[in-house]
């Protein structure tokens, strides 16, 4: 059995509203991150590793240079979602956070943006820029790194916020109408598998559209 058969994936459904495949490319905004600035901490959380998935030399690279190179990488999509993936995507001031959106919105063939962030680096003007971007046609996500909604194991993980920061952020991004996709870790150290259920059940009840495991 096919996943695509048992739940609504995100492509899946990105081809049923769009009528065509739809890709996401990943670009790095060489942004940082308030737990690795000293803002809340230094190191970042327990399990962060960019290297991971992001190229970091990508960052010397315009947001333009850097959606063309991986558009040219992509065979089976005329389409694309410009992916801010590395670190915390708003984590800056509006009218910079702006251009670079701008920027990624100005390659032909984008049809939005996914942005990754923190839920404690949401502020209002941030959400209405982002709705601002919807408003026009635009597809926006705004994908929200959670993990758990176990306060002990955030604060086990040092996430520098608790699940109310998460709620919240929710909260006001379905205000302006923006989709927000959950990011989660199964099996972090010390969680049981009920907790993992626990925050399942809890992220379901705020209404989230979308869940990254």
């Amino acid at each position: 059995m096919q996943l695509h058969e048992l739940v609504n994936t995100f492509g899946q459904d990105l081809k049923q509203r769009h009528g065509q495949k739809i890709h996401k490319l990943s670009i790095h905004g060489a942004f940082t991150c308030p737990n690795r600035d000293g803002t809340l901490g230094r190191g970042g959380c327990t399990f962060c590793n960019v290297s991971s998935f992001a190229d970091e030399s990508a960052q010397q690279l315009s947001v333009v240079q850097q959606l063309l190179a991986r558009r040219d990488e992509v065979t089976r999509a005329k389409r694309y979602l410009a992916y801010f993936q590395a670190y915390t995507s708003t984590y800056a001031e509006v009218e910079y956070l702006q251009r670079m959106y701008e920027e990624a919105l100005s390659v032909s063939d984008m049809v939005g943006l996914c942005v990754g962030t923190r839920p404690d680096c949401v502020p209002d003007a941030v959400l209405d820029l982002l709705a601002g971007y919807q408003a026009r046609g635009y597809e926006v996500w705004l994908e929200l790194g959670l993990q758990s909604a176990n306060d002990k194991t955030l604060q086990r993980i040092n996430r520098g916020h608790g699940y109310a920061a998460y709620v919240d952020a929710v909260t006001r991004a379905h205000q302006r109408g923006i989709k927000v996709c959950a990011h989660l870790i199964v099996g972090l150290p010390g969680e049981v598998p009920m907790d993992s259920l626990d925050t399942l059940h809890r992220i379901v009840d705020t209404g989230v559209e979308g869940i990254k495991l």
